[in-house]
């Protein structure tokens, strides 16, 4: 079954990758402007640097429009948490202290954490709905032991195949004609519960039973999924009630996030210095400010949001 992860996975994440990012003012930096948020300047520095092919200095690093959507929304939210005044409570200010170069993501996950602590946690009416809307996860769950198979695709023999898979009981009865009859394949057993596997794949065991298999067709390969045991795994509403609650508050704060992100956009200005522009900067390599152009680059035209 899907399980939404929570925005915050994704926003560490990228947080870790933008971790040179500052919130320094203009005065406070030098080189290229990439983006201007609000009248704000990011720096095209702030998305890293690499070494030049010829060793004589530094380039800009590539920027992909992941890269610049991640950086813009941690400007916002820092702008939004200075206007919060976040900036000046005391816990905040001495993590600034400790790491000065850090200033924008410790005010955007400032800003998070007061946001998202108001979204309300589920009911128990809300629990509940949600244990019997995802039955294969809870009341119906089982655990399935299965052989998955890729075998090659042999012209003129794909029936014969499956009607070999149909009649095989046990798993090494139908491995061991694969190799009698110098099929090519790969198995591998894979263990899991109906609470993760994919539900396409449930649809297809539903009806499945012990000893049972179900094939699927590709260009080249003919994946083979063997059914070796199906043991009851339920969990009651009262077991599953911390783990249901994790998951529907998780979900919330994932909503209460994007919501958030949109109206901070909706309100900004976004202006984008060529060659960056919404989409990133992929040019191959870019001079830091100051150094000898690199021959052949080409400047990409800029953009602005509003």
């Amino acid at each position: 079954m899907k399980n939404t992860r929570f925005v915050f996975v994704v926003v560490v994440a990228l947080g870790i990758a933008l971790s040179g990012c500052s919130g320094k003012t203009p005065a406070d930096q030098k080189g290229q402007v990439a983006v201007e948020v609000n009248g704000q300047p990011i720096m095209a520095a702030a998305f890293g640097v690499r070494a030049r092919p010829d060793l004589s200095g530094s380039l800009l690093a590539p920027v992909s429009a992941s890269d610049m959507k991640t950086m813009i929304d941690l400007e916002l939210l820092r702008q939004a948490a200075v206007q919060d005044k976040l900036d000046q409570d005391e816990t905040i200010h001495a993590e600034l202290a400790k790491a000065p170069n850090g200033v924008r993501k410790i005010l955007a996950f400032a800003f998070i954490n007061k946001q998202l602590s108001s979204v309300p946690s589920p009911t128990d009416a809300d629990i509940s709905a949600y244990y019997n809307s995802n039955p294969l996860q809870f009341a119906q769950r089982k655990h399935y032991v299965l052989q998955t198979c890729a075998v090659k695709s042999v012209v003129g023999r794909e029936a014969e195949i499956k009607a070999e898979l149909a009649r095989s009981k046990k798993f090494g009865d139908f491995e061991q004609w694969l190799k009698t009859n110098k099929m090519k394949y790969g198995c591998v057993p894979v263990s899991w519960d109906s609470a993760r596997v994919d539900e396409k794949l449930l649809r297809k065991l539903a009806n499945v039973p012990i000893g049972g298999g179900v094939s699927h067709e590709g260009k080249d390969w003919m994946s083979i999924t063997f059914v070796t045991t199906i043991k009851n795994d339920a969990v009651t509403l009262d077991q599953a009630k911390a783990q249901i609650t994790k998951t529907l508050l998780s979900n919330r704060k994932a909503a209460a996030y994007v919501q958030m992100i949109k109206q901070l956009r909706d309100k900004a200005t976004i202006e984008y210095v060529p060659p960056y522009t919404a989409n990133g900067m992929t040019a191959k390599a870019i001079v830091m400010p100051g150094e000898k152009d690199v021959p052949g680059e080409k400047v990409m035209p800029g953009k602005k949001e509003q």
